[in-house]
C-alpha cells in the first residue's frame, strides 16, 4: 500500500492523514492531522511533540524500508 502522500501523487488528490500516539515519558495524548504539503495540526494545542526526518542514503540501504534498518 503507498503512503498517502504518493497515493495522492498518483491519484491527483490531495490527501490527509490523522496521527494518535501518545508521548512515551507521560503517556499524555498526542493527536495530528498531516496534509499532502506536509503542514500539519495538533489536535492538543498544549501538546509539543519533536519530529525528526531520518537522513538515509538511498543508494547503499541494504533493507527493503528504511523502518527495516532501524
Amino acid at each position: 500500500m503507498a503512503t498517502p502522500f504518493v497515493q495522492g501523487k498518483l491519484r491527483n488528490e490531495a490527501l490527509s492523514f490523522e496521527i494518535g500516539t501518545e508521548c512515551s515519558c507521560c503517556a499524555r495524548r498526542i493527536g495530528l492531522t498531516m496534509r499532502h504539503d506536509l503542514s500539519y495540526t495538533l489536535h492538543e494545542p498544549e501538546s509539543n511533540p519533536m519530529f525528526f526526518v531520518p537522513m538515509v542514503d538511498f543508494t547503499r540501504l541494504k533493507a527493503p524500508s528504511i523502518i527495516d534498518d532501524f
